[in-house]
């Protein structure tokens, strides 16, 4: 007895998406997907994790579809009878269903995935995650009852009452699924908007982005379980390789100590700014920033103890860093910078009385042999700063400026 008929029939109307194109589109993201796991294993960013596994569950599926795909090539363009192929009609039915098995746990694997990524929950860990699982899993019996009805009972059994209400269900509980996309949009929000900031598109091109990577694929899955489409497919390897090509840059831009951005960043920064003239207006600031008798440091207590000055100095900024228009970067050393853009709210004295509290109460809560201090010089633009390198030197100056006045002051007094 024949299996494929119905199935045959279904999927003729989408022989388009499953023709040569696919095929060859899809060996295209399984390569790419290959060459972004070798990647990843040298690197230790914190989307390395996301990244590896989201490509597990993606090298599985473009195996699933290439099979898929090949076989639909050798039907219509070979023409092989699967009336006549008992095997062929098999094949196609075992890859059919197991293309949509896949597309319908892959929203619960991506919760699992993301709330891992983002706050470090297991499978197991909290109610949410645990029902998640056991609806899953629940799900995951009756889909395998159903496919070994029909793999026990041929495609007669389709005709029966009793299967037709079983594939209701199976219906039923995949989109059940949704509600896993729903309980992962959050997180997938957050995690998209933070990783588009991260390499300074306009705030236009990152609202697109979100759209792109996380409302679209959210509304195309049922679409993709209902008629066995790849499109969900082709959507999480394009983010995929969006989250690895912006991964590999915030690499490359940020201080492998601090974590913040480096010099390369900062000058790529400003000198954006300094293309828009709308921009440059005495509210942007740029304020240096050194600590004081850090050669003392390395020297006295080692260079541990110096990386320990740093990374602490960095956590002070991030904490006094205002919300939005406030850029944090280690220049060089012990120097850093933060551009701000001021407005009534805030402002850059604003920022500097709270950095100078947050020293305070590191220096208060630290075990460390000495008590961190800054000196601190800023400047607003002017047009006499008519390049990136006059506007920086023009706040090193007053930096230095003021570290003398202090140091003089502090020789007076003893």
């Amino acid at each position: 007895m024949q299996f494929g008929l119905d199935f045959y029939t279904l999927n003729r109307s989408f022989q388009f998406f499953y023709g040569h194109s696919l095929i060859y589109l899809v060996l295209a993201a399984y390569f790419v997907i290959r060459r972004i796991k070798y990647s990843e294993k040298s690197n230790r960013t914190s989307n390395t994790y996301l990244i590896t596994r989201i490509c597990n569950m993606l090298i599985v599926q473009s195996v699933a579809i290439g099979l898929f795909s090949s076989l639909n090539v050798l039907i219509y363009d070979v023409e092989i009878d699967v009336t006549s192929s008992g095997w062929v009609d098999r094949l196609f039915l075992i890859l059919t269903l197991s293309i949509l098995f896949l597309n319908s746990v892959f929203p619960y694997y991506l919760f699992i995935v993301m709330r891992k990524q983002l706050h470090s929950i297991g499978t197991f860990q909290g109610m949410l995650n645990r029902t998640a699982f056991v609806l899953v899993s629940f799900f995951c019996l009756v889909f395998s009852a159903f496919v070994l009805k029909l793999m026990i009972y041929s495609a007669e059994a389709l005709e029966t009452p009793f299967c037709r209400d079983f594939y209701r269900v199976v219906i039923c509980l995949s989109l059940a699924q949704f509600l896993c996309f729903l309980l992962t949009i959050k997180d997938v929000h957050v995690f998209v908007s933070e990783l588009l900031h991260g390499v300074f598109l306009s705030r236009r091109a990152a609202r697109v982005g979100v759209i792109l990577f996380v409302y679209v694929p959210t509304f195309i899955w049922p679409v993709t379980v209902i008629f066995n489409l790849p499109i969900f497919f082709i959507s999480l390897v394009a983010f995929v390789f969006v989250v690895h090509m912006v991964s590999q840059s915030r690499a490359v831009s940020r201080d492998f100590l601090t974590g913040m951005n480096n010099r390369n960043e900062l000058y790529r920064y400003l000198s954006r700014l300094f293309e828009r003239e709308e921009d440059l207006t005495s509210a942007l600031n740029l304020i240096f920033i050194d600590i004081n008798k850090f050669k003392s440091i390395n020297d006295t207590y080692g260079h541990t103890q110096g990386d320990k000055a740093l990374i602490c100095l960095a956590d002070c900024l991030r904490k006094s860093a205002f919300s939005k228009d406030c850029f944090l970067s280690r220049y060089a050393g012990d120097e850093f910078i933060v551009v701000i853009k001021e407005n009534p709210e805030n402002t850059v004295s604003k920022f500097i009385d709270s950095l100078n509290r947050n020293i305070q109460k590191a220096n208060t809560t630290n075990t460390d042999p000495y008590r961190l201090s800054i000196a601190i010089g800023s400047v607003s633009y002017s047009e006499e700063f008519d390049t990136v390198e006059k506007f920086i030197e023009a706040a090193d100056r007053r930096m230095y400026d003021k570290k003398a006045e202090s140091e003089k002051i502090s020789r007076q007094l003893i």
